[in-house]
Parts: C-alpha cells; sequence; structure tokens
C-alpha cells in the first residue's frame, strides 16, 4: 500500500515543481502556562487568609493553562499569515473549509503561487471530513487526496 502510495505521489509531483506544494497544519499553543499556587505566599500575622487586606493579596492565578489553535500553510515558496483561531471554537470540518481555507489560506496561496500549486494537509479528522475534501477537489487545482497519503501518514 506504502509503494502504491509513493508512486502515486512521485507521478503526481512531476505536474509541479516543489516551490509550489503547500502543507497545511494547525497547532495548539500554550498562552499562559499552569502556575503553582505553592509558590504563591503572603506572610502575614494571622492564621486566616480572610483577615489579610485584599490590596496586600496576590491576584488570583488561573489553574488550568489557556491555549490558542493557529493555522498556516507552508512552501518552498514561503508561508502564508498566521491564523489564530478564536477561543472555544471547536475546529470541525465546515469551519476548517469555510473558514480557514476559504478565507485565509487559500487565497494566501493564490497571491503567492497563481493557480499553479499543489495543495496537501494532515489526517486531523477535519482535514479528511467528506465535505472538506469535495470543497478541495472543487477548487485546488492539484489536491492530494487522503486516499493518496502513505498509510503511515493517516492519523
Amino acid at each position: 500500500m506504502r509503494v502504491k502510495c509513493c508512486k502515486t505521489l512521485l507521478r503526481l509531483r512531476c505536474l509541479l515543481n516543489a516551490e509550489n506544494i503547500w502543507f497545511s497544519d494547525e497547532k495548539i499553543f500554550t498562552v499562559q502556562p499552569p502556575i503553582n499556587t505553592q509558590n504563591d505566599r503572603v506572610y502575614a500575622a494571622t492564621s486566616k487568609k480572610s483577615s489579610v487586606s485584599s490590596r496586600r493579596l496576590i491576584m488570583g492565578c488561573k489553574h488550568f493553562s489557556e491555549n490558542r489553535m493557529a493555522s498556516v500553510a507552508v512552501s518552498k515558496a514561503g508561508k502564508t499569515s498566521v491564523h489564530f483561531v478564536d477561543k472555544e471554537t471547536k475546529v470541525d470540518a465546515n469551519y476548517y473549509h469555510e473558514t480557514l481555507l476559504r478565507r485565509c489560506l487559500l487565497p494566501e496561496i493564490r497571491q503567492k503561487s497563481g493557480d499553479h500549486f499543489m495543495f496537501q494537509q494532515d489526517g486531523a479528522p477535519s482535514h479528511r471530513a467528506k465535505s472538506t475534501v469535495e470543497f478541495l477537489q472543487r477548487t485546488v487545482p492539484n489536491f492530494i487526496e487522503p486516499s493518496v497519503w502513505s498509510p503511515t501518514g493517516r492519523t
């Protein structure tokens, strides 16, 4: 299966030079690391925290990290802008292809490469979704479909 996928990719790659192959991916970044409240101490001559003036207390810290997802496409020709996903937004197939691809990544790729580019993404569920694959088949001149990806590259 791997050999078949690799031969197909080699045949597709011959259509374009390496400068026009674009890869997209998303990554979750930690904005604020978790805080160890054991390090937040106030020394006062009292046994109760409620007896200490609020002006002397340290501001409360989040116990869980705040995360943000970023999306970008890269190629030998350059990269797109980094697009941050709004907090609390679930990147499902609809959000991925309507927002990230249609409004952000593909217009920038076309600006850098024209209509002569090849596009590949990883195996994230929103990338493999039927609606995403159909959208890319209609709108991208050379889309490397999930069926052509190496079996070890699928998640």
